[in-house]
Parts: structure tokens; sequence; C-alpha cells
């Protein structure tokens, strides 16, 4: 049975209060039906492709492997939208306002911007109504000048006390964390230390290389995974923490992209990423599961002449919605079975109930 996580949101109390009640999490985190009872059938048949790299944007590659599932899901719910065309720029630093625009979004702030805003946030900024809902709900604060310095690079501890600040106004509970094991712990500010200490108990934060680096600016893939596990906290005892789930993997299936997909029958160990044949995928309240069959190799010979699909020689039939998607890049792909050419180099079909669904294909 899976375990329960939180999706923390914000919720307002008794006018300007902003707690959400611990009651209502406590009740989320008790349940204990059994998951796999309710789960409603999906899909049966056809295959699922597992990334090893972001299918939104083309500069999070295997070299961000720590960081592309965070990026896929905050760029799947809306959280984050990149730098350009297919752009995310995971190595950028982040600035004060384009931080608190993802807080914005992924707590849904909207209803809070209301009030006066900073003297330096103009009313036209793009995050304007995210700093002034922040600054209303007492996350964002500024100086002795009534300035919030929107563009002024984020700290990696400043992003801590802001996410921390964020958190609280949840009803969620943290235990007070030990810096000591970090070589560098002394380098914390004082401001900062109890926020620092509280995210690295709850597995929000957890260092590189023995060193928090706490006056170093937060990148925008370092900000990405931070904000995925406070969105998927989970409570013991009243107490939030995030614990890693090495079965939830982002799935595409067809055209459709899953960020959050539990492998009902992973092994500890195995490496998951291609295509494997699609058992079953179910969903229930928490999300979506699959069960998966055995690996598929995309080395068919595939050839589309615009009337007739062949795989090796053989005429197959196809779904009117039949898509084309080129796997090394998820996300490019065009709606039909178009091709940079007759015949796809390399390939695999996805047949549920003897019509081909999906062409996956390498350009």
């Amino acid at each position: 049975m899976r375990k329960k996580w939180i999706r923390t949101v914000l919720a307002a109390l008794m006018s300007a209060a902003v707690l959400m009640s611990s009651a209502c999490a406590a009740d989320m985190s008790e349940q204990s039906e059994d998951i796999a009872a309710q789960a409603e059938v999906v899909r049966e048949g056809g295959m699922a492709f597992i990334p090893e790299r972001s299918v939104y944007f083309a500069d999070v590659d295997t070299s961000y492997s720590w960081a592309f599932h965070a990026i896929d899901y905050l760029a799947n719910t809306g959280v984050v939208s990149g730098t350009g065309n297919l752009i995310y720029s995971p190595g950028k630093s982040l600035s004060r306002a384009d931080f608190v625009l993802m807080l914005y979004r992924a707590y849904d702030m909207e209803k809070y911007a209301e009030g006066e805003n900073f003297a330096d946030v103009s009313a036209d900024a793009y995050y304007a109504d995210a700093v002034l809902a922040a600054r209303a709900i007492g996350i964002a604060a500024g100086d002795e000048n009534n300035n919030f310095n929107p563009s002024r690079t984020l700290t990696r501890q400043d992003a801590m006390v802001l996410l921390k600040r964020t958190l609280d106004r949840t009803g969620l509970q943290f235990a007070e964390g030990d810096l000591s094991g970090f070589t560098d712990a002394d380098q914390v500010a004082d401001y900062a230390v109890d926020s620092v200490g509280a995210l690295v108990k709850a597995g929000i934060i957890g260092g590189s290389d023995g060193k928090l680096n706490p006056t170093a600016p937060v990148t925008r893939a370092e900000m990405a995974v931070m904000l995925y596990r406070a969105l998927h906290l989970q409570t013991v005892d009243g107490v939030a923490y995030y614990e890693t789930r090495p079965a939830v993997r982002l799935v595409c299936v067809g055209s459709t992209i899953y960020p959050d997909v539990e492998i009902e029958n992973y092994q500890s160990g195995t490496f998951y990423a291609g295509l494997y044949e699609l058992t079953q995928m179910t969903k229930d309240e928490d999300g979506y599961s699959i069960t998966l069959g055995q690996s598929q190799s995309i080395d068919d010979q595939i050839v589309w002449d615009g009337t007739n699909l062949s795989v090796n020689g053989e005429v197959m039939q196809v779904a009117d919605d039949c898509e084309a998607i080129a796997v090394d890049m998820y996300s490019k792909r065009t709606a039909g079975l178009c091709s940079t050419g007759d015949e796809y180099k390399a390939g695999a079909v996805s047949v549920v109930d003897g019509l081909v669904q999906t062409v996956y294909y390498k350009k």
C-alpha cells in the first residue's frame, strides 16, 4: 500500500489569518484505506516510456539526473515555464522575485494579492501579485526603506527562509534541526539558522559534500528540488518530513506526460529508463500507478507511406488519434504520423486492442 503524502496548500481562516488546520493535515496523513481496492483502472496494454532526462526542457539532460524529475513535475503543474523555447537554464541563479513567483504558483496564493506593495515593486511587474500576496501573509519582508529588492540574486539560506515561512502557513509542524554535521554551519546567518535547521531535519535540504553553501546563489535546479520535496511532505506524529520515493517516476504514455507515477512492481536497484510494456495503469485519490512488463527495444523498422503503417514489413491497423513521438526529446512531437521522412530509422509501436496507439522513434 502506498504511503500518503500531503500536497501542502495555503488556506485562510478568520479573515487575515493564514493557517491551514493541522487537524486537516492529520486527517490526510492518518487515512489507511486499501488504496488498491479504490483504484480505477484507466489503461491496460500498450507501452510506457520512462525518460532519464527532462521531457520539457532541452538543457535539463542526464547531467541533471538529480533534478529533472522535480523540474518536470513543476513544469507539468504550471509552477515553472522555463526561460525560453524548451530552455530551463537549470544552473542559472534565481532572483528574489522569481522565487516568490514560484511559491505563489505552487501554493495557490492568488486570493491574498491585496493591500499595498513594496515601494520598488511596480504594479505592472510580472511578479507584482506574487510579491504582494507573499507580503500580505508574512512570507516576504522588505528593508528599512520598504524595498523588496526583487531583482537581487537570492542566496540559498534566504531561499530556505522564504520556503520555511511558506510552509509555516500551511499548518505543518517541523522538528528543530542540527547543523553541526555541516562544515560551513558557522556561515549560516543568525536569522536563517532555525529555518535552515528545520528544512535539513525534514529532509528538504541535504547539502553538498558536507556543506550547506548558505551564501551561494540558489540555482533554478536547486530551487526545483527544494520545492518539489516541500510539496511532497509526509507527517509522522504530527511532524513533517520528506522521504525519497524511488518507485515514483515520471512516465509518458502515448502523448500524455504523468509527472508522479508509482511503479507498483518496482524492484530496488533496477534502473528504469526507456520503453516498457504497460500491463496496467490505475488512478486513485493519490494519483497514478502502473505495473510494468518487459522492457522494449526501439529497433523495429517502421515505414509510414501516408496511408499505411508497416512494422518490419507487416501492415498494422492504426488508431485515428495515433501520434509519432520522438523519444530522444519527448516533448518535440507532432500530431499525426508525421516524421522527417517516410521511414523511421528505429522505433517501436504501442498496440492496444489490435490498434497502434503510438509510434515511438529515435531521430
